[in-house]
């Protein structure tokens, strides 16, 4: 079980440096920066709880970068499993949603529309 963890962190690393199509210019060097200035000023307001964690995967994809992504959605789960809020495996779930339609999308709106669906 240990042998293959190597190769499990190997082929998650490698998966999570895909792009995003037509990727925009990055909204902050660092990590936290980044993710605060997506949330900030490109989520849009007023989303229900399950299309807002994808949407905010997605952007933090397409702004951000794909690993980046991952490690908020995480972060979050984590935060709220330690702390007040409700960890629940929905959520990772819709977040690697949002990843995958940031894949897909050529855009804001199109991120959007695929995870309204």
């Amino acid at each position: 079980m240990w042998r293959s963890a190597p190769l499990a962190l190997l082929l998650f690393a490698i998966s999570a440096c895909g792009t995003v199509p037509l990727r925009p210019a990055r909204l902050s060097h660092s990590f936290y920066g980044c993710m605060k200035a997506v949330l900030r000023e490109k989520l849009p307001p007023d989303l229900p709880e399950d299309e807002a964690h994808c949407v905010a995967s997605g952007l933090i994809a397409r702004y951000c970068s794909v690993t980046e992504a991952y490690l908020a959605g995480a972060g979050k789960e984590l935060r709220d499993l330690f702390g007040h809020g409700d960890a629940e495996w929905r959520d990772w779930v819709l977040d690697r949603a949002g990843i995958a339609c940031a894949r897909r999308a050529e855009g804001d709106d199109a991120l959007t529309a695929c995870c309204t669906r």
